[in-house]
């Protein structure tokens, strides 16, 4: 195993055997060897690399930072020291993680041959044979040979294909055991290019629901990762999506990347999920003049359903993850609708449009003075449970937060994704009924978890506002703007301790559902004189 430091460092190896790295000390070799493991990389003086000690150094790498491991002859890496600590049993964490091909990894990952490894400043590339890296491929005329090849349909039923998923036990065993998609991925490419004999290059290539095809991920055999790999997306897209291409023989007519390539032959597999086109698995044959058998087509058919299904475990967990997000925002109706109608292809309208609706602040009395006396934990030990007590009553009563400001909540009522028909007098009673709970679920709360109770003051205002996604393509955010937005704001700092200061147009519209005290007509910044009620009791 060779490791490669990338930059202008070296690395000098010293008489006791061990490594030491040498910044911008580009004199030094750059490349060192070690013929098994267990390889220990940390600034500590007993690791086997030694990384440079000083006051900057100590806040990204760790004494023993990480460490390589081998096992007839495949390497892993894992984070932290190599004993595992007796309080804990399991080895001490680095300062910084470690990073392979630019992710943190949380336990033992698999090491490829032109891999990344990054330990606090310093990168270096995993080199596991003296063969020259993956270079840039061009599959793009190939693909027009393979797709002219013998196109075949592989019943799920077939006794062939199940006598095949029979031999993938013990795969599918490791896949288990693996926790990110991407090293599964990774895992099924390494192994259809050892399994398959004509498969010097293996890629997964994703579709898209409006057409066209991304590289997923790409690998050659006993190089690894193929960090470009290039191929006809409109081929792809006008193949038959239910069938196998295998080309047998060699190709008839040869392009000149194809002679500077050896190209043979090649097969393409479909992938599917849940009912839907996922991509392509395509594998073609390079230089050692081999050509995919119908068994190939069979064992890489199974190959493709494992990777179908990591997918679409992968797509599933995207869902899952986007639906926890806006749990946090909109109420759980809210939220099974806009899943269920994504699930049923419908886009949800998010664009921008002028909406009825009703905004509410609230905002915690006398918290920058608290702030003040207070040290950031305890600070944060009464504002995570308030803002999370008045973002549920918010959502409960049918409203979505849309942000928090410090100790401000901003809630919107009439501006739900997904909702058509507006109704201005059911969101005005919804947020007023807010707000006459928040005050005393608020004051409920922080004394079960025996925190102190500083009051809120709540602001509300109801009428037109632009709705939709504000901001540029890069950072979205579904906000809510407009002059009815601002007099809600300021509205909340007119409320009385404990009470909402409401604005005519909402008492309008719920006139007959509330029972309200005048505030007197008050000045407006940058609107004028406007009178503001204080809602005492719903109605019965």
């Amino acid at each position: 195993m060779k490791l490669k430091i990338q930059g202008p460092h070296g690395l000098l190896r010293e008489t006791d055997g061990r490594w030491r790295l040498l910044p911008e000390d580009a004199s030094s070799q750059p490349i060192l060897e070690t013929s098994g493991g267990p390889f220990v990389i940390g600034r500590a003086e007993d690791c086997s690399l030694v990384l440079p000690e000083g006051e900057r150094f100590r806040s990204t790498t760790s004494r023993w930072h990480c460490c390589l491991l081998e096992d007839s002859g495949a390497w892993s890496v894992r984070d932290g020291t190599l004993s595992p600590l007796p309080e804990t049993g399991r080895p001490k964490p680095s300062i910084s993680g470690t990073l392979v091909n630019g992710r943190r990894i949380g336990s033992e990952t698999t090491l490829n041959h032109g891999d990344s490894i990054e330990v606090g400043p310093w990168r270096f590339e995993l080199l596991l044979h003296d063969g020259a890296p993956a270079a840039a491929l061009d599959a793009g005329d190939i693909l027009k040979d393979v797709a002219g090849g013998q196109g075949r349909r592989v019943d799920a039923a077939d006794p062939k294909l199940k006598e095949t998923f029979g031999q993938l036990h013990e795969l599918v065993q490791r896949l288990a055991q693996i926790p990110s998609i991407e090293e599964s991925l990774t895992t099924l490419l390494s192994y259809t290019t050892g399994k398959i004999e004509a498969a010097e290059v293996a890629s997964i290539l994703i579709a898209h629901a409006a057409g066209g095809f991304d590289v997923r991920l790409a690998w050659q055999k006993n190089l690894g990762r193929v960090p470009d790999f290039r191929f006809s997306a409109s081929l792809l897209q006008s193949l038959p999506p239910d069938q196998s291409f295998l080309l047998e023989s060699k190709m008839q007519t040869e392009s000149e990347s194809m002679r500077v390539q050896d190209i043979s032959s090649g097969l393409l597999l479909p992938l599917w999920g849940k009912g839907e086109r996922l991509g392509v698995f395509y594998m073609d044959n390079r230089r050692n003049g081999h050509t995919f058998t119908e068994s190939d087509l069979y064992l890489g058919s199974a190959i493709a359903s494992l990777v179908s299904l990591q997918l679409t475990l992968e797509a599933q967990a995207k869902i899952t993850r986007i639906e926890e997000n806006m749990a946090r925002y909109f109420a759980p109706d809210v939220v099974d609708r806009i899943v269920e109608q994504s699930a049923d292809g419908t886009v949800i309208g998010l664009e921008v449009q002028e909406r009825d609706v009703t905004v509410l602040f609230v905002d915690m009395e006398a918290f920058t003075e608290m702030s003040r006396s207070k040290t950031p934990r305890e600070i944060s030990e009464i504002l995570n449970p308030y803002l999370e007590t008045v973002a549920l009553v918010i959502q409960r009563e049918g409203g979505h937060v849309n942000k928090f400001i410090g100790d401000a909540v901003m809630g919107i009522f009439g501006a739900q994704p997904g909702e058509t028909d507006q109704d201005p007098a059911r969101y005005a009673a919804q947020a007023v009924r807010a707000a006459l709970k928040i005050p005393e679920t608020w004051a409920a709360e922080a004394e079960k978890r025996r925190l102190p109770a500083p009051r809120v003051r709540i602001g509300i205002n109801s009428g037109r506002a632009v709705v939709g996604n504000i901001g540029y393509s890069a950072r979205l955010e579904y906000s809510v703007l407009g002059d009815t937005v601002n007099v809600a704001s300021r509205f909340e700092k007119l409320a009385p301790p404990n009470f909402a200061a409401v604005s005519e147009a909402t008492r309008a519209l719920t006139i007959d559902l509330f029972e309200y005290e005048s505030l007197g007509v008050k000045e407006i910044k940058g609107v004028g004189k406007l009178e503001a009620f204080k809602p005492l009791r719903e109605v019965s």
